[in-house]
C-alpha cells in the first residue's frame, strides 16, 4: 500500500513540476520573441502563461474532436 502511495505523490511531484516548467517556457519564449514582431504585445507572468498554455490545449484539445 505504501508503495503504491508513494508512487502517486512522486507522479503528482512530477506532473506539477513538468507543468511549472512548461509554463516557465512558454513565459521567457513569450517576453523574448512576440515584442520583436508586436512592440505592444503585453509582458507575461509566469501565471498568465501558465494560464495561456492552459488555454491553447484546451482549445486545441477542442477542434481536434471536432475532426472525427
Amino acid at each position: 500500500m505504501e508503495k503504491i502511495l508513494f508512487g502517486c505523490l512522486i507522479s503528482l511531484i512530477i506532473a506539477v513540476l513538468l507543468g511549472a516548467l512548461g509554463g516557465l517556457i512558454f513565459m521567457l519564449l513569450w517576453n523574448w520573441l512576440v515584442p520583436l514582431f508586436w512592440s505592444a504585445a503585453p509582458i507575461l507572468t509566469f501565471w498568465e502563461a501558465w494560464g495561456v498554455c492552459i488555454l491553447l490545449s484546451w482549445i486545441g484539445s477542442f477542434f481536434k474532436n471536432r475532426s472525427n
